[in-house]
């Protein structure tokens, strides 16, 4: 039997120092401004019951989860996202509190990805949650927040792509077709597969919404976007998905961070439980996506109470590669003394240590038996100062 004690899982890796210091940038700074606006932290179990991803909104296929069973063989999953651990927090333990909830997270997400597609099974996420409010208000809030988090991470050359869920779905409600046809009309519109998406649409006839749908992966640029889009709606529906979409973009260009949004109508996430605008961002010169978030109005409503949300969650791991490639993150930095206890003075350098860290001087404690051996490990490893612990008290030892 092959032994994989040497190897991490496919899908997983080890982080080591400045990739460690990174995603502690990237995390604290997403906490700190978070809490700033007012939203408080929730953490959720790592496992969850299955029953609570395995919904037709969730969009997540069964055989990307990591599954177990417990004492009593109920089915549990590792968390694959934290939206729905969250819907059920909100509708069981804050069933009383006073909306709308204000609530963020930073934790880990679980979830099998195709080998070589180039993404972890194990990914960080930081983000925010607003439960219990509406409108043209809460939209604004979110949007803003998510720029601010790519700012407030350091990110500089970034985008964010902004559609909207009931476009998409104004237009395939209107289209005669079976439920998996839609799901891959869905498929090939979200990659931008116009030849694919094509063929199954020539097989339907021609119609007014088989063309508008034809066109939803076109349909990307600035805001004059919004306008060919209005000559091609059929419904209210449609008008008022465009018309959302105008007015926060009017808001977003008050603000002065037009040049931040880009509009693309065919973003139509694979998570069925968006409602209303969704977005993503992304870095320049990285093909990942950093940023993912949208309306969800229906979700809640899955779990027993009818509560409007909508939020976002930042890929933690993603941008804190970027900080990382772009430099952003200096090396540690050296220790600067090292403290070596003679014999019989081992705990008299112990507190040397300790002192010298109250007084925030990086130090470290030698482990050699003897001062000859102490001098070389210092020029090992680069330290300029070596304090020698006896009972006569501190020498320092020229280097």
């Amino acid at each position: 039997m092959k032994n994989y004690s040497k190897l991490t899982p496919e899908g997983t890796r080890d982080l080591l120092f400045e990739e460690c210091e990174a995603r502690r940038k990237v995390d604290g700074a997403l906490s700190a401004l978070f809490k700033s606006r007012g939203f408080r932290k929730i953490i959720t179990p790592t496992l969850e019951f299955f029953d609570v991803f395995n919904r037709e909104s969730a969009g997540m296929p069964s055989e990307t989860l990591y599954s177990v069973t417990d004492f009593a063989g109920r089915l549990l999953v590792l968390r694959p996202d934290s939206t729905l651990p969250i819907a059920r927090v909100a509708v069981t333990r804050l069933k009383d509190a006073q909306y709308p909830l204000r609530l963020y997270y930073n934790q880990s997400v679980f979830r099998r990805c195709p080998s070589f597609s180039g993404h972890n099974d194990e990914s960080s996420q930081g983000g925010i949650e607003l439960i219990g409010a509406s409108g043209l208000r809460a939209n604004l809030e979110v949007l803003t927040t998510a720029i601010d988090a790519l700012n407030a991470c350091g990110v500089e050359n970034y985008r964010i792509e902004l559609g909207h869920a009931g476009f998409f779905k104004s237009l395939i409600k209107e289209l005669d077709a079976d439920e998996d046809t839609c799901d891959e009309i869905r498929d090939h519109i979200e990659a931008k597969n116009f030849n694919a998406l094509d063929d199954i649409l020539s097989k339907m006839g021609s119609s007014q919404v088989i063309e508008a749908i034809r066109t939803l992966p076109r349909l990307f640029g600035g805001v004059e976007v919004l306008d060919t889009a209005w000559d091609m709606c059929v419904s209210q529906e449609a008008k008022d998905a465009i018309q959302s979409l105008r007015d926060i973009c009017a808001s977003l260009r008050e603000l002065g961070l037009q040049d931040k949004i880009g509009i693309d109508l065919g973003l139509v996430h694979r998570s069925n439980y968006y409602t209303g605008i969704v977005f993503r961002g992304y870095i320049e010169g990285s093909g990942e996506i950093v940023l993912s978030g949208g309306r969800y109005d229906k979700l809640i409503g899955e779990f027993g109470r009818t509560l409007p949300a909508n939020g976002f969650g930042v890929e933690i791991s993603a941008v804190a590669k970027t900080l990382l490639e772009s430099g952003q993150i200096p090396p540690a930095k050296p220790v600067e003394v090292l403290v070596f206890g003679c014999r019989g003075c081992e705990a008299k350098a112990i507190d040397q240590v300790r002192n010298l860290s109250k007084e925030g001087t990086l130090c470290e404690y030698c482990l050699e038996d003897d001062l000859e051996a102490a001098k070389d490990y210092a020029a090992k490893k680069n330290i300029n100062r070596l304090l020698a612990v006896s009972p006569d008290g501190i020498e320092e030892i020229e280097l």
